[in-house]
């Protein structure tokens, strides 16, 4: 007959329950502290673009190699494979489950990536943060770690699954919420063509659904420089230069690589360098290397500024998006599919695949492969959008109501520490 373990009973699971509300909550008011700052106009648009670009060419590179670095050796590849290919099959599948409902619904195309992109940065990190301090991460360390060693472990196959994420997204979101608008696009290409000279530089009349009834037209050209490089591009005397004709024959191939890299991605190559390389290691990442207490500590003072200032700039940039009703039914199909669907699969691939040998047998890892495909969708889907130049107010307007949902990811991890624990007992 099955006894229960103490870790598993009723008391401990409502515990990692609270434990999980409260890290959920801590997330969500650091949002609404983002949030609260702009609607008091104590941030505007454009500030909070420099913010978001700042996390992501500065702050997340610099967490990435100070984190993904010290995991990135031969031993822990081989043990934490698991984590990059689940998130990478997970966010198929997310999309594919996506495509369905779109073809099937009749959905706009942005409802795709929303179904299979979750946020893998900022809200996972903090939430994995908030349990430390809640007494979650205490019943997923391994035997002789110490909960900061958990958390700096947990924090690193997040990044790794988080670097896989963003590469497949950012090569196949332009494409598809591309096929949204495109009429509206074509039709306000085509009004510009017939309004020679100043007129297309200096808007008179607003569009409602892109900019607040109180916005200056001035001020909205100035945060759209693009629109200026637009118009000025065929005038600027930009210089032809050309490769050496010796290594002429490198170019393309270099200019084709070079279009795939990110400061996100260069971070992670950095750090698999520094892992990977015996002496890069020893001088920057162990403790008594030569070059740790300078170069990496400052590194790391850069990188630790990420996961808070994300979150929070995530708030104050749902704040300042224009944002529309999204409407009824792509706003349930996409939470379904976030908060029940791809909950539901990953419960379910770690219900039956772990502690049998397959991989490594780690509640952490475990944990991890149940929370990688849940939760809200990715902010970049607003970014994305305004890249390629459709209506942003939907997707802003779905993405406030899923963050405000995100407490519900206390049930996910309540759930899956169960199941985990669960799996345990078969070690």
């Amino acid at each position: 007959m099955f006894e229960p373990s103490p870790a598993s009973s009723p008391s401990t699971v409502f515990d990692t329950f609270l434990g999980a509300l409260q890290g959920t909550i801590s997330v969500l008011l650091t949002c609404f502290a983002g949030y609260t700052a702009s609607r008091h106009r104590l941030l505007n648009r454009q500030t909070v673009k420099h913010i978001s670009t700042l996390c992501t060419t500065l702050f997340l590179p610099a967490l990435l190699i100070v984190q993904m670095g010290p995991e990135l050796t031969p031993p822990s590849l081989s043990r934490y494979w698991i984590i990059p290919a689940w998130g990478l099959a997970s966010t198929i599948v997310g999309h594919l489950v996506g495509w369905a409902g779109q073809r099937v619904l009749g959905l706009k195309h942005w409802t795709i990536i929303a179904c299979g992109r979750p946020n893998s940065n900022a809200l996972p990190l903090l939430l994995l943060q908030s349990f430390e301090s809640t007494g979650v991460l205490e019943l997923l360390s391994r035997d002789g770690d110490t909960v900061k060693q958990t958390l700096h472990r947990g924090r690193s196959l997040l990044l790794l699954n988080a670097i896989v994420q963003q590469v497949f997204t950012l090569q196949l979101a332009p494409s598809v919420l591309a096929r949204d608008d495109g009429h509206h696009k074509a039709d306000r290409q085509r009004s510009n063509i017939l309004r020679p000279g100043p007129g297309r530089l200096l808007p008179i009349v607003q569009d409602e659904e892109r900019v607040g009834l109180l916005d200056d037209p001035d001020t909205e050209a100035e945060e759209r420089p693009e629109v200026l490089g637009g118009a000025l591009g065929p005038i600027v005397d930009a210089p032809d230069v050309h490769w050496p004709q010796s290594i002429a024959v490198l170019e393309r191939p270099v200019k084709k690589v070079w279009s795939y890299m990110s400061p996100p991605l260069i971070g992670a190559i950095i750090a698999f360098a520094f892992g990977m390389i015996s002496p890069l290691h020893r001088w920057f990442l162990d403790e008594d290397g030569v070059l740790y207490a300078s170069v990496t500590q400052s590194v790391k003072n850069l990188g630790d500024i990420f996961v808070v200032l994300q979150t929070f700039s995530v708030g104050a940039e749902l704040a300042l998006v224009p944002s529309s009703r999204p409407g009824y039914l792509p706003t349930v199909w996409v939470l379904l599919v976030r908060f029940v669907f791809m909950p539901a699969l990953s419960l379910l691939f770690v219900w039956l695949t772990a502690g049998r040998g397959w991989y490594v047998s780690d509640p952490l890892v475990w944990f991890l492969l149940v929370l990688l495909p849940a939760g809200p969708s990715a902010m970049l889907l607003v970014n994305v959008a305004e890249l390629v130049d459709i209506d942003q107010g939907p997707i802003a307007g779905y993405l406030t109501i899923a963050y405000f949902l995100s407490p519900l990811m206390a049930i996910v991890c309540s759930v899956g520490l169960a199941v985990v624990q669960r799996a345990q007992e078969r070690v």
